[in-house]
């Protein structure tokens, strides 16, 4: 990234590209929701530090930040940078855009009220935050989408309108709602020349139909393929696919506040009776790895010697009847979203496990967005999520309050426990990232052992990469950057 550059539209070419997400925008573009990573993943919405796959943190519309007391950030700004509507990016405006992300009805887990006490202007480009006890990891919450900057006039009554209103390498000049979005390049981005001139983001939840774009040419990125696409893509020469590793796990989450999952047994013998190995192998066929937890093994933040739980149906019996509690008596539905990948499957697999030890599950499908109530207020035994630990920041911090604190506004579980909580603020705290990590582990070594949830499998993402795209890498936040660009011949 550099100064603008004087090339424009003229030096970067004429080339577009198509990419193919299975998330279309669910909130109007409220940036306290995923709506916010739709935007991120577009090239549009842009935040003050920048998360990189390795796990630092770099400037992006900040060039710096110091913490000058234990509850006091100054944030120092880029200078130079407009938003897409010509508007100076300042502190005025940037306090502006995070007020607004503090003020929402349910705030992003890792930036609200309960981590984020004042934002203030200090001159035109200095923003001065403070936090209501020591945080070490302000930076990390500026890096999530939730915290992206929009010029003022994005912002109407209780509206966002991120058309034209962008800082990121491309701006938005169509929607159509729930299927696409079209953009063309930021000719005066602030970090240099926009290789591309235009690109379509497409949102289709089928895997197989965004497998399919891509071979035929429709699409030249398509991300989160399922298992049988990707194996219908072997030996295409025209596409590339590549698989990485997620920060991602697949667990069933129980509801420990509503019957019969407040036993812990009960729990315990769930998990007990649901064999991960087997998961992995014939759901994902050997896409992922059976879990060990809520983090995978390599992860610094990961419980030395974490290891599967081996499924056990006989002792999954026996833990039901130390908590006395007929298998027979026991009526669970478990709910798995269209969107959730393998899901169906999945429920299918469990279900049977479930069986075997005399325990009948019934399986309720739908949308996300039609199954998210009861998810959120708690009107539901058990459910399959896919989950991104680190989501609402790069940091697990945000993922491990957000899931597994009393006060968490996305504890599905309703899992409360105060010696957890502390656990979780002390970490927060610390600057040390050796003894931070450790704290965390500590936290998934509790979860693990009263078994809050039963975590299935660490997920890996596949995407298909269309032959000639130049500059494209896997990442939770980006997509569609100013390096991406297609050979079209």
């Amino acid at each position: 990234m550099g100064g603008q550059t004087s090339g424009g539209a003229g030096a970067a070419g004429t080339r577009s590209i198509v990419i193919d997400e299975p998330f279309a925008p669910a909130a109007n573009w409220s940036l306290e929701t995923d709506d916010a990573f739709v935007l991120t993943k577009a090239g549009c919405l842009e935040t003050l530090v920048r998360y990189e796959t390795s796990g630092a943190i770099k400037p992006m519309l900040a060039t710096s930040w110091t913490q000058t007391t234990p509850t006091t950030w100054d944030i120092k700004l880029r200078r130079g940078v407009t938003f897409q509507d010509g508007t100076p990016l300042d502190a005025k405006a940037v306090v502006g855009a995070l007020k607004r992300a503090l003020a929402a009805k349910t705030p992003a887990p890792g930036f609200s009220p309960k981590t984020i006490g004042k934002v203030t202007a200090v001159g035109g480009s200095t923003v001065r935050m403070t936090t209501p006890g020591p945080d070490a990891l302000l930076p990390y919450r500026l890096a999530s989408p939730n915290t992206g900057i929009l010029a003022p006039k994005a912002y109407s009554g209780t509206s966002t309108n991120p058309k034209g209103t962008c800082t990121g390498p491309f701006r938005i000049t169509k929607e159509i709602p729930q299927q696409a979005i079209q953009l063309k390049r930021n000719s005066a981005y602030w970090g240099g020349l926009v290789k591309l001139a235009s690109a379509e983001v497409r949102f289709i939840a089928d895997a197989a139909k965004r497998a399919t774009q891509v071979q035929t040419g429709e699409a030249q990125i398509s991300r989160k393929l399922s298992v049988p696409s990707v194996q219908d893509l072997k030996g295409n020469g025209t596409v590339t696919v590549r698989t990485e590793q997620l920060p991602r796990t697949t667990e069933l989450v129980l509801n420990n506040k509503k019957a019969p999952f407040s036993n812990e047994k009960v729990r315990q013998a769930f998990r007990a009776a649901i064999d991960t190995k087997a998961i992995t192998s014939a759901v994902y066929q050997g896409a992922g790895r059976p879990a060990v937890g809520p983090f995978a093994p390599g992860e610094p933040w990961t419980p030395e010697g974490a290891a599967p739980v081996k499924a056990d149906p006989a002792k999954a019996k026996a833990l039901l009847t130390e908590a006395g509690v007929a298998p027979s008596s026991i009526k669970v539905q478990l709910i798995a979203y269209n969107e959730g990948p393998g899901f169906s499957d999945l429920a299918a697999v469990i279900q049977q496990e479930l069986k075997a030890i005399g325990v009948k599950a019934t399986i309720r499908t739908g949308d996300y967005a039609s199954v998210e109530p009861d998810l959120l207020s708690g009107g539901f035994q058990a459910a399959l999520l896919s989950r991104n630990h680190l989501g609402d920041m790069p940091d697990p911090a945000g993922y491990l309050t957000a899931d597994y604190t009393c006060e968490g506004n996305y504890n599905l579980s309703h899992y409360c426990d105060p010696k957890t909580d502390a656990l979780i603020q002390k970490a927060a705290a610390t600057k040390d990232a050796k003894a931070r990590y450790a704290d965390y582990a500590k936290v998934a070594a509790r979860l693990q052992a009263d078994a809050v949830d039963v975590f299935l499998t660490h997920e890996t993402e596949s995407v298909a990469v269309a032959s000639g795209v130049k500059g494209f890498a896997v990442h939770p936040y980006y997509t569609l950057t100013a390096d991406l660009t297609r050979n079209t011949k």
